[in-house]
């Protein structure tokens, strides 16, 4: 990481919020969602449907986009979605494939590492992925055992390995109520998309964000290291609390969800930047800290200090020179 780059990124940190208060309209989110049968509905409703209603209740300024494929592999998918990339360049894309695989007999390490490689493009072109696991199936009278035991494992550890998050989407999915979410034992009903919405909508920032400590600050987490730091914690409390609540708050908001994605994940590949934005978040995190604890009189204080200052050693010159 050379010294131009650090710099820049830094820069960006500093000048964005100037530059995104300027705007007149910020661009919608851009999400995919991206596989086979399952993500493209198979006649039901498909759950990126159920997801935008969510996003729109929620005021979130997003479009989903449905790029799901019937019959597709693992393999066929980590070829096809340079060009979906290419196509809508999204800031999300929600990868769900595998289960194709697990119903043909190829082997899990092939899925997991064809789910590798269709996170690698993603985040190599800018786009933040979002991987669900494989659903249930039981198309053989019986649930796969080798779904919940080598598939999805092996897909979360993937996952793990590039720091992208994963959502279950088979344990919601399994149990007395999985008749009534499945329409043939592996394709799902409108209620069963349904829970799927709702399990992606809980990792989309400004998806859950008006439920209160939902979503998540990208930068200060790549800086941190994790969404559960008491300092990522603190800025979703001031995010919730002051720039929420009232219109230009909200616009600011939206442009941040929109636009740094990318840079967290080029700040989450240098220990140097995390320590660099760590520190240039110090001042932000302190002034989040005094005005979420209702310490604003604080806050004051400390900015009339230096004009306090500024007023004495004006007086004394004053008076020095008469």
């Amino acid at each position: 990481m050379n010294i131009r780059a650090m710099v820049f990124v830094l820069g960006v940190l500093i000048l964005a919020p100037i530059g995104i208060w300027a705007q007149d309209e910020p661009a919608k989110i851009r999400i995919v969602a991206f596989g086979d049968s399952i993500t493209e509905g198979f006649g039901q409703t498909p759950y990126s449907k159920f997801l935008q209603q969510i996003l729109n209740s929620n005021d979130c300024n997003s479009v989903v986009i449905n790029e799901g494929l019937p019959g597709e592999s693992s393999f066929d998918g980590a070829i096809r979605i340079d060009s979906v990339l290419a196509k809508h360049s999204p800031q999300y894309i929600i990868i769900m494939e595998g289960a194709n695989d697990a119903r043909n007999g190829i082997s899990s390490r092939i899925t997991a590492a064809a789910l590798g490689t269709m996170m690698d493009k993603a985040s190599a072109a800018g786009t933040r992925p979002i991987v669900g696991g494989i659903t249930p199936n039981t198309e053989a009278g019986q649930e796969n055992p080798l779904i919940p035991e080598e598939f999805n494992p092996l897909i979360i550890q993937e996952a793990s390995r590039r720091n992208v998050t994963y959502v279950d989407t088979y344990e919601p999915l399994r149990g007395t109520n999985w008749s009534s979410y499945n329409i043939d034992g592996l394709h799902l009903s409108d209620s069963g998309n349904n829970i799927l919405a709702n399990e992606f909508n809980k990792v989309i920032p400004c998806g859950s964000s008006g439920s209160g400590g939902g979503g998540g600050c990208f930068i200060a987490t790549a800086a941190y290291g994790s969404v559960l730091e008491p300092q990522v914690v603190l800025l979703r409390e001031f995010r919730d609390a002051y720039l929420l609540t009232n219109g230009p708050g909200r616009k600011f908001v939206d442009y941040y969800y929109t636009f740094s994605p990318p840079l967290a994940d080029f700040i989450s590949r240098s220990e140097m930047l995390k320590f660099m934005v760590r520190a240039a978040l110090l001042p932000l995190l302190g002034i989040a800290y005094l005005l979420v604890n209702g310490l604003w009189y604080v806050l004051i204080a400390f900015l009339l200090i230096p004009l306090w200052l500024c007023f004495g050693r004006t007086r004394i010159a004053v008076r020095l020179k008469g």
